[in-house]
């Protein structure tokens, strides 16, 4: 399913500076997005479009990325000055509201597809959960995880919310305030579904 949209057709030029695998990993990121998108109420172009340009900056080095990111006007914080790779996402989804391509949404969702954030709608959680689980990915567990998220798209964001804060840890990183306020909020839904009287 390819989608052409004014943002598709913006991002062809600069996916083909990208390495082979990472313009493989982003076609996929987008094609699995779409293919998930009405079980999430979203619209498959949109999904398409941010899994399409949610890595277009992830080939950046860090002094690059930490300068693009402050002519964008992100507010850089300690975590990403500490591991600048973090702002691969708002750089890209900056250089589609520069460039005027992308709604709110779909630039909020390539902003936070390595963080996640408290507040991602359905498109972000969708991005956030499609680039962990796209048929290039081949780690310990993905299969699992996957077969999670086929069933029950918020029991798939809870679980590689879940995974990722157990590699971050596993390899002693810090995990993004982001993604820690991501995980209580998601644990708080999944505690109050639980608690639901039948």
């Amino acid at each position: 399913m390819e989608e052409r949209s004014a943002l598709a057709d913006w991002a062809a030029p600069r996916l083909e500076r990208l390495s082979p695998g990472r313009r493989a990993h982003c076609l996929a990121v987008a094609r699995l997005a779409a293919r998930w998108a009405p079980r999430w109420g979203v619209a498959s172009g949109d999904a398409y479009a941010a899994g399409l340009v949610h890595d277009l900056a992830r080939e950046w080095d860090g002094p690059a990325l930490l300068r693009e990111a402050e002519r964008l006007g992100w507010p850089v914080d300690e975590a990403e000055r500490a591991s600048p790779i973090l702002l691969h996402g708002p750089v890209a989804a900056g250089w589609v509201r520069e460039a005027g391509v992308g709604s709110p949404a779909i630039e909020a969702a390539v902003r936070y597809h390595t963080t996640a954030a408290p507040s991602l709608d359905a498109l972000g959680r969708l991005v956030f959960i499609a680039d962990a689980l796209e048929p290039g990915r081949a780690y310990a567990g993905v299969d699992a995880l996957r077969r999670v998220a086929e069933a029950d798209g918020a029991a798939g964001y809870r679980a590689v919310l879940a995974s990722t804060r157990s590699y971050l840890a596993a390899r002693g990183i810090p995990v993004h305030p982001r993604t820690a306020a991501a995980w209580a909020q998601v644990a708080g839904e999944g505690r109050a579904e639980e608690e639901a009287p039948s």
